[in-house]
Protein backbone atom coordinates (compact mmCIF):
# COMPACT_ATOMS: atom_id res chain seq x y z
CA UNK A 1 0.00 0.00 0.00
CA UNK A 2 1.31 3.50 -1.03
CA UNK A 3 2.08 6.32 1.31
CA UNK A 4 -0.28 8.21 -0.90
CA UNK A 5 -3.36 5.81 -0.47
CA UNK A 6 -2.66 5.68 3.27
CA UNK A 7 -2.27 9.78 3.88
CA UNK A 8 -5.51 9.60 1.71
CA UNK A 9 -7.37 7.01 3.62
CA UNK A 10 -6.53 8.99 6.28
CA UNK A 11 -7.58 12.25 5.92
CA UNK A 12 -10.61 11.90 3.54
CA UNK A 13 -11.35 8.58 3.90
CA UNK A 14 -10.88 6.81 7.58
CA UNK A 15 -13.93 8.90 9.43
CA UNK A 16 -16.22 8.10 6.36
CA UNK A 17 -14.95 4.42 6.19
CA UNK A 18 -16.11 3.62 10.10
CA UNK A 19 -19.12 6.35 10.19
CA UNK A 20 -20.07 3.66 7.26
CA UNK A 21 -19.06 0.37 9.38
CA UNK A 22 -21.18 1.39 12.23
CA UNK A 23 -24.23 2.60 10.35
CA UNK A 24 -27.49 0.16 11.51
CA UNK A 25 -27.52 -0.68 7.63
CA UNK A 26 -23.90 -1.83 7.21
CA UNK A 27 -24.38 -3.71 10.56
CA UNK A 28 -27.09 -6.05 10.19
CA UNK A 29 -26.34 -6.49 6.03
CA UNK A 30 -22.68 -5.75 5.46
CA UNK A 31 -21.16 -7.25 8.78
CA UNK A 32 -19.16 -10.04 6.76
CA UNK A 33 -21.54 -12.61 8.92
CA UNK A 34 -23.03 -16.43 7.54
CA UNK A 35 -21.26 -16.19 4.76
CA UNK A 36 -20.34 -18.93 2.61
CA UNK A 37 -17.97 -19.22 -0.19
CA UNK A 38 -18.26 -22.09 -2.33
CA UNK A 39 -19.48 -24.39 0.63
CA UNK A 40 -17.25 -22.89 4.02
CA UNK A 41 -17.85 -20.30 6.36
CA UNK A 42 -16.16 -17.01 5.30
CA UNK A 43 -13.91 -16.11 8.77
CA UNK A 44 -14.33 -19.48 10.12
CA UNK A 45 -13.47 -22.11 7.70
CA UNK A 46 -11.93 -19.43 5.67
CA UNK A 47 -9.83 -16.37 7.15
CA UNK A 48 -7.98 -15.34 3.85
CA UNK A 49 -7.85 -15.72 0.05
CA UNK A 50 -4.78 -14.84 -1.91
CA UNK A 51 -5.42 -12.91 -4.95
CA UNK A 52 -2.63 -11.39 -7.80
CA UNK A 53 -2.79 -8.37 -5.65
CA UNK A 54 -2.34 -9.91 -2.85
CA UNK A 55 -4.03 -11.43 0.35
CA UNK A 56 -7.24 -10.50 1.29
CA UNK A 57 -8.94 -11.25 4.91
CA UNK A 58 -12.93 -12.66 5.10
CA UNK A 59 -14.14 -9.50 6.14
CA UNK A 60 -12.33 -7.46 3.30
CA UNK A 61 -13.91 -10.34 0.46
CA UNK A 62 -17.08 -9.33 1.53
CA UNK A 63 -16.77 -5.97 1.13
CA UNK A 64 -14.95 -5.71 -1.71
CA UNK A 65 -17.50 -8.04 -3.97
CA UNK A 66 -20.68 -6.49 -1.98
CA UNK A 67 -21.23 -9.69 -0.50
CA UNK A 68 -23.89 -9.19 2.10
CA UNK A 69 -23.98 -11.01 5.49
CA UNK A 70 -26.15 -14.69 4.46
CA UNK A 71 -24.67 -14.93 0.94
CA UNK A 72 -23.59 -17.39 -0.74
CA UNK A 73 -20.37 -16.93 -2.89
CA UNK A 74 -19.07 -18.63 -5.85
CA UNK A 75 -15.64 -17.98 -7.31
CA UNK A 76 -14.96 -18.81 -10.36
CA UNK A 77 -11.97 -18.05 -13.24
CA UNK A 78 -13.52 -16.68 -16.17
CA UNK A 79 -11.15 -17.28 -19.30
CA UNK A 80 -13.31 -15.25 -22.67
CA UNK A 81 -15.06 -12.02 -22.68
CA UNK A 82 -18.41 -11.92 -20.57
CA UNK A 83 -21.87 -11.95 -22.72
CA UNK A 84 -22.45 -8.13 -21.70
CA UNK A 85 -18.55 -7.64 -22.11
CA UNK A 86 -17.08 -8.14 -18.87
CA UNK A 87 -13.45 -9.00 -19.31
CA UNK A 88 -11.86 -12.06 -18.40
CA UNK A 89 -10.71 -12.24 -14.86
CA UNK A 90 -11.48 -13.96 -11.22
CA UNK A 91 -15.23 -13.52 -10.56
CA UNK A 92 -17.37 -13.98 -7.35
CA UNK A 93 -20.92 -14.95 -7.76
CA UNK A 94 -23.02 -13.63 -5.31
CA UNK A 95 -27.07 -15.58 -4.13
CA UNK A 96 -28.95 -14.10 -1.70
CA UNK A 97 -32.80 -14.39 -1.71
CA UNK A 98 -33.72 -11.51 0.91
CA UNK A 99 -31.62 -8.32 -0.66
CA UNK A 100 -31.23 -9.32 -4.64
CA UNK A 101 -34.02 -9.25 -7.07
CA UNK A 102 -35.29 -11.99 -7.79
CA UNK A 103 -33.72 -14.32 -10.67
CA UNK A 104 -30.68 -12.27 -10.21
CA UNK A 105 -27.01 -13.25 -9.03
CA UNK A 106 -24.56 -10.36 -8.62
CA UNK A 107 -21.43 -10.91 -10.43
CA UNK A 108 -17.96 -8.85 -8.87
CA UNK A 109 -14.61 -9.88 -10.95
CA UNK A 110 -10.51 -9.14 -10.47
CA UNK A 111 -9.34 -8.51 -13.85
CA UNK A 112 -5.63 -8.01 -15.25
CA UNK A 113 -5.22 -4.89 -17.64
CA UNK A 114 -1.78 -4.50 -19.41
CA UNK A 115 0.06 -1.52 -18.46
CA UNK A 116 2.75 0.53 -20.17
CA UNK A 117 5.30 -2.08 -20.14
CA UNK A 118 4.71 -5.67 -21.58
CA UNK A 119 5.62 -7.06 -18.05
CA UNK A 120 2.88 -5.00 -15.87
CA UNK A 121 -0.19 -5.92 -15.38
CA UNK A 122 -2.65 -3.82 -13.25
CA UNK A 123 -5.58 -5.35 -11.18
CA UNK A 124 -9.02 -3.52 -11.70
CA UNK A 125 -12.19 -4.65 -10.86
CA UNK A 126 -14.92 -5.14 -12.99
CA UNK A 127 -19.17 -4.99 -11.68
CA UNK A 128 -20.77 -7.26 -13.72
CA UNK A 129 -24.12 -7.40 -12.39
CA UNK A 130 -25.40 -5.34 -9.31
CA UNK A 131 -29.32 -5.63 -9.05
CA UNK A 132 -30.66 -5.05 -5.58
CA UNK A 133 -34.42 -6.01 -4.44
CA UNK A 134 -37.03 -3.11 -4.93
CA UNK A 135 -38.76 -4.67 -1.73
CA UNK A 136 -36.15 -6.10 0.37
CA UNK A 137 -33.13 -4.34 0.15
CA UNK A 138 -33.43 -1.23 2.76
CA UNK A 139 -32.74 1.98 1.62
CA UNK A 140 -29.01 2.70 1.65
CA UNK A 141 -27.71 -0.62 1.28
CA UNK A 142 -26.18 -0.15 -2.43
CA UNK A 143 -24.89 3.21 -1.61
CA UNK A 144 -22.80 1.66 1.72
CA UNK A 145 -22.03 -1.23 -0.35
CA UNK A 146 -20.64 0.35 -3.04
CA UNK A 147 -18.53 2.83 -0.76
CA UNK A 148 -17.02 -0.34 0.80
CA UNK A 149 -16.02 -1.81 -2.04
CA UNK A 150 -14.20 1.05 -3.35
CA UNK A 151 -12.57 2.00 -0.10
CA UNK A 152 -11.53 -1.68 0.47
CA UNK A 153 -10.32 -1.71 -3.44
CA UNK A 154 -8.34 1.43 -2.97
CA UNK A 155 -6.53 0.56 -0.04
CA UNK A 156 -5.81 -3.17 -1.83
CA UNK A 157 -4.07 -1.09 -4.57
CA UNK A 158 -6.23 -1.64 -7.16
CA UNK A 159 -6.85 0.55 -9.81
CA UNK A 160 -10.45 1.45 -11.16
CA UNK A 161 -13.68 -0.17 -11.00
CA UNK A 162 -15.73 -0.56 -14.27
CA UNK A 163 -18.95 -1.44 -15.12
CA UNK A 164 -21.50 -1.06 -18.11
CA UNK A 165 -24.00 2.05 -16.61
CA UNK A 166 -27.28 0.50 -17.51
CA UNK A 167 -30.47 2.39 -18.47
CA UNK A 168 -33.75 0.71 -18.76
CA UNK A 169 -35.46 2.93 -21.57
CA UNK A 170 -35.45 -0.79 -23.44
CA UNK A 171 -36.66 -3.11 -20.04
CA UNK A 172 -35.64 -4.65 -17.45
CA UNK A 173 -36.03 -1.65 -14.59
CA UNK A 174 -32.15 -0.26 -14.93
CA UNK A 175 -31.47 2.72 -13.68
CA UNK A 176 -27.67 2.25 -13.77
CA UNK A 177 -26.73 5.41 -16.05
CA UNK A 178 -28.24 7.77 -13.31
CA UNK A 179 -27.25 6.36 -10.46
CA UNK A 180 -23.45 5.31 -11.03
CA UNK A 181 -22.43 9.14 -11.69
CA UNK A 182 -23.62 10.37 -8.83
CA UNK A 183 -21.38 7.76 -7.12
CA UNK A 184 -18.22 9.65 -9.20
CA UNK A 185 -18.32 7.24 -12.32
CA UNK A 186 -17.68 8.86 -15.76
CA UNK A 187 -16.73 7.76 -19.24
CA UNK A 188 -16.47 9.71 -22.65
CA UNK A 189 -19.53 10.89 -24.90
CA UNK A 190 -19.83 9.84 -27.57
CA UNK A 191 -19.47 11.69 -31.02
CA UNK A 192 -22.25 14.22 -31.51
CA UNK A 193 -23.56 13.31 -29.05
CA UNK A 194 -24.76 17.00 -27.41
CA UNK A 195 -25.20 18.54 -30.48
CA UNK A 196 -27.85 20.92 -30.90
CA UNK A 197 -27.83 21.75 -26.96
CA UNK A 198 -24.92 24.96 -27.04
CA UNK A 199 -25.16 24.76 -23.32
CA UNK A 200 -22.87 21.62 -22.92
CA UNK A 201 -20.96 22.55 -25.62
CA UNK A 202 -16.69 21.78 -25.18
CA UNK A 203 -18.63 19.21 -22.46
CA UNK A 204 -16.56 15.70 -22.92
CA UNK A 205 -17.33 13.55 -20.63
CA UNK A 206 -20.11 12.52 -18.48
CA UNK A 207 -19.24 14.46 -15.24
CA UNK A 208 -18.79 17.16 -17.19
CA UNK A 209 -22.68 17.15 -18.50
CA UNK A 210 -23.62 16.66 -15.12
CA UNK A 211 -22.28 19.94 -13.90
CA UNK A 212 -23.10 22.00 -16.41
CA UNK A 213 -27.30 20.24 -16.38
CA UNK A 214 -27.74 17.25 -14.13
CA UNK A 215 -31.26 17.45 -15.74
CA UNK A 216 -29.96 17.01 -19.15
CA UNK A 217 -28.16 13.47 -18.26
CA UNK A 218 -31.21 12.29 -16.30
CA UNK A 219 -33.02 12.49 -19.72
CA UNK A 220 -30.70 11.59 -22.01
CA UNK A 221 -27.60 9.75 -20.69
CA UNK A 222 -27.46 6.56 -22.34
CA UNK A 223 -26.15 3.41 -21.40
CA UNK A 224 -22.15 2.87 -21.84
CA UNK A 225 -18.76 1.62 -19.92
CA UNK A 226 -17.84 3.67 -16.68
CA UNK A 227 -15.25 3.54 -14.72
CA UNK A 228 -14.43 5.15 -11.43
CA UNK A 229 -10.75 6.07 -10.94
CA UNK A 230 -9.51 4.18 -7.40
CA UNK A 231 -6.22 6.82 -7.36
CA UNK A 232 -6.44 8.94 -3.80
CA UNK A 233 -7.94 12.36 -4.79
CA UNK A 234 -9.58 11.99 -8.09
CA UNK A 235 -12.45 12.78 -9.27
CA UNK A 236 -14.09 10.22 -8.25
CA UNK A 237 -13.23 10.22 -5.19
CA UNK A 238 -14.58 13.41 -4.47
CA UNK A 239 -17.63 13.48 -6.10
CA UNK A 240 -17.95 9.96 -3.83
CA UNK A 241 -17.41 11.35 -0.54
CA UNK A 242 -19.77 14.76 -1.41
CA UNK A 243 -22.27 12.07 -1.98
CA UNK A 244 -21.84 10.39 1.30
CA UNK A 245 -21.66 13.51 3.46
CA UNK A 246 -24.96 14.24 2.07
CA UNK A 247 -26.23 10.77 2.93
CA UNK A 248 -24.83 9.24 6.19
Amino acid sequence: MGSSIDEFYASDVAAVHQKILQHPVALSHLSAEGIKFDGKVLGQDIEAIDFPFGEVSGADLAYLFCVFNGSRVHGQLERSIGPDNAPPGYYMTVVNGRVIAGGHKNKFGIVQREGGDADLFISDMHIDHLYLSKHGAPPLLGTLAFALCAITAMRAGLSRITLIAADGRYGGGYVGVKVWPKFGFDAPLFEDETLGHPQLNGCKAVQDVIRVDPTWWDTHGTQRLMEFDLTPGSTSWQKMLLYLSLKI
